[in-house]
């Protein structure tokens, strides 16, 4: 299950088909490693000068040390994610698109575990 969730904001010049595919890849990355049966949650809204876009789940996270790496291409965290398939392209993709809009992907413990990927986008 997805829970959805998110405050109205004015529109937002930015390439809606690559953050749709940024927003996808986290949550298929959310889905593949918290696993079908814990809900994950889908969040947006805004925070200070900038557009927030969260996809944050209960599955083992990610170690605040290997955040940055994991966003490099062809890189996978075997240890803390288990039963990971696919290439390592997936979270690349998403910092490449946040970069293309002037912002940011950060990769965060949540509180009671689990991992919130976050998308940040300045407002114009």
């Amino acid at each position: 299950a997805i829970e959805i969730r998110g405050e109205p904001m004015r529109p937002l010049a930015a390439r809606p088909q690559a953050l749709r595919r940024a927003v996808a890849n986290l949550v298929e990355n959310a889905l593949r490693h918290a696993g079908m049966d814990r809900p994950i949650e889908l969040v947006w809204g805004t925070a200070g000068n900038d557009i927030f876009i969260e996809v944050n789940d209960r599955g083992p996270g990610i170690p605040a040390e290997e955040a940055e790496r994991l966003k490099l291409p062809f890189t996978r965290l075997e240890s803390a994610r288990t039963g990971a398939i696919g290439a390592g392209l997936g979270l690349a993709i998403v910092d490449r698109i946040a970069r293309s809009h002037g912002g940011a992907l950060f990769l965060l413990p949540r509180e009671g575990g689990g991992l919130v990927a976050r998308i940040t986008i300045p407002r114009p």
